[in-house]
């Protein structure tokens, strides 16, 4: 009886077909990952400085902001008294402090507020370059 043929295993440098070809589809997709991934990461990495990629504003920018705060100090210039009553108390005043003083305070900053909004509106457009343009009161805008 003749000795049957020994069953060979199609093998490539030691290793199975199937292995190989595994092996061949992770190096693919690696370098496919590579080429396409790559240089968008190159991208991400870049600096970002905002004095180079702000645009400063223009004059008509600036005299509009002006107008704007200007309009909302006008409209909301009264709520200085309940916003300055709010600030005392969470500062921990007395209640003497509270219904005297703050009142009072409450007030004047009001009073300003609404003079500066007025100011700030009548002003708009006339500017002296960039001195103008500056807020009076801080903070710039009540809420």
């Amino acid at each position: 009886m003749p000795k049957a043929a020994p069953v060979r295993h199609l093998h490539t440098e030691g290793r199975p077909l199937l292995m190989r070809s595994k092996s061949l589809t992770v190096t693919l997709a690696a370098l496919l990952l590579a080429v396409f991934v790559g240089p968008s990461m190159v991208a991400l990495a870049q600096s970002y400085d905002p004095d180079q990629m702000i645009i400063p504003p223009t004059g008509f920018e600036k005299r509009l902001t002006k107008l704007g705060r200007g309009f909302s100090n006008i409209l909301f210039g009264w709520a200085e008294i309940p916003v300055t009553f709010d600030r005392k108390l969470k500062e921990g005043k007395g209640l003497q402090y509270l219904l005297g003083v703050v009142p009072v305070l409450g007030s004047t900053r009001a009073v300003m507020r609404t003079a500066t909004g007025v100011f700030e509106m009548v002003t708009f457009p006339y500017s002296d370059k960039e001195i103008n343009f500056e807020p009076l009161l801080e903070p710039e805008y009540l809420f």
